[in-house]
């Protein structure tokens, strides 16, 4: 009943402040067509991305056994932006291609992660870690090699690589949406395996779960969360780390409340702070995912200094 009650107060206060914030901005007195053209938009993104990404750093967190994972500890963050990149370069300019490099190098990441990881058929939580920094370098190397080769001076794309919300095609918002709700309702559905991964995969195995197959599963379907947020608003980094931690505190490690919380304290987050990007010095603008590492670093070092378990359930 507490977990339920926490939900509805995340709901509750993911509303007002998506109301709120359709007033805020370096404009006092909005017109109705910035309200409906610019900010409607840039909220509506918020809650959308947040929610993902706070959703895959949940689910990663769950299966890696380790809260201080996020959606760039196994490069699909990179993988992702990598993928968007190279179809600008490219020319591909159809919203499927689009999302297709997206997605498709964002689970290509996952494939090379589990490749190097696996031994006898199995890939210890441990190597996957290592493996996902090793393939996480490596992608953003290639995003920061293609934007200096290709985009040097083009500060949209130094923007999106930062991490924007921006973007006002409700054609992508739309897609992108329909990607991570379908995403968190897979997640969720799949909670009570992930409850028991949390517990080792031994327990998990004894228990009756396909171990393999559904880290498999909950990688591929974090993957494409992460994937179809980073195709409209870039990088932005912390969210899927500090959210999902921040709300185990509030509604516990079950899955089944953990994933909504997340979903909503993401969208929170980001509405947040993105108010708070084209607020804090106007008429200047600061790239959400700028400001989303300046918040979550001090806190992610609090998170080190003051958990002794700090990488164990």
């Amino acid at each position: 009943m507490k977990g339920t009650h926490s939900l509805l107060i995340l709901l509750v206060l993911t509303i007002f402040l998506a109301g709120a914030a359709l007033f805020i901005g370096p404009v006092s007195n909005p017109s109705w067509a910035i309200i409906q053209g610019i900010r409607f938009p840039r909220v509506l993104l918020a809650i959308i991305v947040g929610a993902g990404l706070a959703g895959a750093g949940a689910v990663l967190q769950g299966v890696l056994r380790n809260p201080l994972a996020d959606p760039f500890i196994l490069g699909t963050s990179s993988a992702a932006a990598a993928g968007v990149v190279l179809a600008s370069i490219l020319g591909f300019q159809h919203y499927f291609m689009l999302y297709f490099m997206s997605i498709g190098f964002a689970l290509a990441s996952i494939f090379v992660v589990y490749r190097i990881a696996q031994i006898d058929g199995r890939a210890p939580i441990q190597t996957i870690i290592l493996a996902g920094v090793i393939v996480s370098l490596f992608f953003n190397a290639a995003v920061f090699l293609f934007f200096s080769i290709f985009y040097r001076e083009s500060f949209t794309m130094l923007f999106y690589l930062l991490g924007t919300l921006t973007e006002g095609s409700w054609t992508l918002i739309g897609i992108s949406a329909s990607i991570i709700t379908l995403g968190l309702g897979l997640t969720w559905f799949f909670s009570r395996e992930l409850n028991m991964l949390t517990q080792g995969e031994t327990t998990a195995f004894h228990l009756g779960v396909d171990v393999e197959t559904v880290k498999k599963l909950l990688f591929v379907v974090a993957s494409t969360l992460v994937a179809a947020s980073v195709a409209v608003a870039g990088m932005i980094g912390f969210v899927g780390l500090i959210v999902p931690h921040m709300m185990r505190m509030i509604v516990g490690p079950d899955h089944r409340l953990l994933i909504p919380a997340s979903a909503l304290g993401g969208a929170i987050f980001l509405i947040l702070a993105d108010a708070l990007a084209r607020t804090i010095m106007p008429p200047l603008e600061i790239p959400v995912g700028a400001l989303t590492a300046l918040l979550g670093s001090p806190y992610f070092v609090y998170l080190l200094r003051t958990r002794q378990n700090a990488g164990e359930f």
